[in-house]
């Protein structure tokens, strides 16, 4: 831990009269896996997990945490100088946050690291504490680190229309066709910009995206980055990065499109006050996959599928292998099979590691031995730029009653929720009710559900929306080639977890919805035990291990 750095942000915040100062886990662009070099949060704290911020004051450093990483905080932070704040599953940040703050409390906030909608949130929960907010433009950990922050050159490419299904001229005509005949759209995702250029890049960690932002009119597409983008289409300009600021401020008195979750409040104080703000749809477009999206992901996935045989065959043989000895040989297996890029680091958890919901640092001792589970979560990206998500709990040798039962409870959540008969007016939360209902009824609460039941999967592996939760942001109707994750789990901490994920896609069939997976990889026949299955729920176990074996 660098405790220079925490002794100049302490001069920082003493300089500029503020008590506390928020420091980010993301990059200017909101991105969810920030490189480790560009991470603040990572050099204050020493955590890496891919979300969780931090408040440091004059005597105090919070890092708060959602419910998956708890455990991993734990054992990262140096507990003499940071705090870790465990928020629970239905808890937000900002509620977080405003416990911790004290009133009369003067906030600095980085405003080129802070989405809109936070702010406004911010500011609405704060008055009652008369709390002030002070923005500052740049980032002092990133000035403190300039040695460290790195300069990435991006080597872009656009995949075939046949996998995109569309070309970005004719996403552009799309777009026109729902915005209206006079329209003006902020776009700062770097996701929905992948998405509308169809243009991809893997030099950034966990991702196919690349810097830039973007203003949609009537008119043209205007992209504004300072990497080398091939030709985009015959609607497309690229300008230089510096420029998108001058574009902004010159919109008056227009229509103007903006989506509060992806752009920072620096971005939005650069819009003038006459225009009609109203709120951008362009993601909805970007979750609704086509065809040729579907058939392309179900290549990526059997290839995927192809490269865990590698460590389940590994966990089968008479060899004791370490955590990290299954990570590698993991690894080569996805670049054997097609990938060029993973989605996420993958999670290649064994034993009690296993309760560690986004375990990431695979050890070099620790071996898998006879009762242990093994944890894979893992995905990568192949030739069209959209990511692959997996999770499989295998066990080395013979398992535990209990680990039978606790794996069976997480086969049968997700069985229930994924073959459920579903209507058109039902929604993703319906997903997750089911997975959490079946699991509260089938195993002590001492193994906990910590996390959401899933989330949207495209071009990023965490892509919103679509939300598969508890929360109200998941009341919303299943749509269509919509593509998700189910992902029901317990974890108990020094036992171990159960994660089962496939990533599906939703169809209309008549009046219902029916799930089709992507993965088709079998489940752990060795921790399944039938006998606590009811007819429904071991007829289509057996039909997912039947189509598993016919692939």
């Amino acid at each position: 831990m660098d405790t220079e750095l925490i002794k100049y942000l302490r001069e920082f915040l003493s300089k500029n009269d503020i008590d506390g100062l928020i420091v980010n886990s993301t990059n200017e662009f909101l991105v969810e896996y920030n490189k480790l070099e560009l991470n603040s949060r990572y050099y204050v704290t020493d955590f890496t997990g891919s979300t969780g911020d931090v408040l440091i004051t004059n005597d105090r450093i919070m890092l708060f945490v959602d419910t998956r990483y708890h455990e991993q905080a734990d054992n990262q932070v140096n507990h003499d100088y940071v705090e870790v704040v465990k928020m629970t599953l239905s808890q937000s940040f900002l509620a977080a946050l405003t416990e911790k703050i004290p009133s009369y409390f003067k906030l600095g906030l980085i405003s080129s690291k802070t989405s809109k909608r936070f702010y406004d949130f911010l500011i609405k929960n704060m008055p009652s504490k008369n709390v002030v907010v002070k923005l500052f433009n740049s980032d002092p950990v990133i000035e403190y680190k300039k040695d460290a922050v790195l300069k990435i050159n991006y080597n872009i490419f656009q995949p075939d229309t046949s996998i995109t299904g569309l070309t970005a001229d004719e996403k552009y005509e799309m777009i026109k066709s729902y915005a209206g005949e006079k329209f003006k759209l902020i776009v700062t995702s770097l996701e929905d910009i992948a998405y509308l250029t169809n243009m991809r890049s893997y030099d950034f960690d966990y991702s196919s995206i690349f810097p830039a932002k973007a203003l949609i009119t009537d008119k043209d597409v205007k992209i504004f980055s300072d990497c080398n983008i091939p030709q985009i289409g015959q609607a497309f300009e690229v300008l230089p990065l510096a420029k998108f600021e001058d574009y902004v401020k010159s919109i008056d008195k227009e229509d103007l499109y903006i989506d509060e979750n992806s752009l920072t409040i620096h971005d939005y104080k650069l819009i003038n006050t006459n225009n009609t703000i109203l709120p951008s749809r362009l993601n909805l477009l970007k979750t609704v996959k086509n065809d040729s999206e579907i058939e392309h992901l179900k290549a990526c996935f059997k290839r995927s599928d192809e490269a865990l045989k590698t460590v389940y065959e590994m966990l089968n043989s008479e060899t004791v292998y370490t955590e990290y000895d299954y990570y590698e040989a993991l690894v080569k297996a996805m670049k054997d099979n097609g990938a060029l890029s993973l989605s996420f680091k993958p999670i290649v958890a064994a034993g009690s590691n296993t309760s560690i919901i986004h375990y990431s640092m695979p050890s070099k001792e620790k071996t898998v031995n006879d009762g242990d589970f093994l944890l894979v979560d893992y995905g990568g990206y192949y030739e069209g730029g959209y990511a692959t998500d997996t999770t499989r709990t295998f066990v080395k040798g013979v398992p535990s009653s209990i680990q039978k039962q606790a794996y069976t409870t997480v086969l049968k959540a997700f069985l229930n929720s994924y073959y459920n008969e579903y209507r058109k007016k039902s929604s993703y939360y319906d997903i997750d009710k089911i997975a959490r209902e079946t699991i509260e009824k089938n195993i002590s609460s001492e193994y906990a559900f910590a996390h959401s039941t899933g989330h949207g999967v495209g071009i990023s592996v965490h892509e919103t929306p679509p939300r598969v939760s508890s929360s109200e942001l998941s009341k919303t109707k299943i749509i269509e080639n919509t593509v998700f994750s189910i992902e029901p789990g317990v974890y108990k901490e020094n036992w171990g977890g159960i994660r089962l994920e496939n990533t599906v896609y939703a169809k209309y069939e008549e009046d219902k919805i029916v799930m089709h997976s992507f993965s088709h990889f079998p489940f752990e026949i060795r921790l399944v035990d039938l006998s606590l299955m009811n007819d429904y729920e071991k007829y289509y176990y057996m039909k997912w291990q039947a189509g598993a074996c016919m692939q």
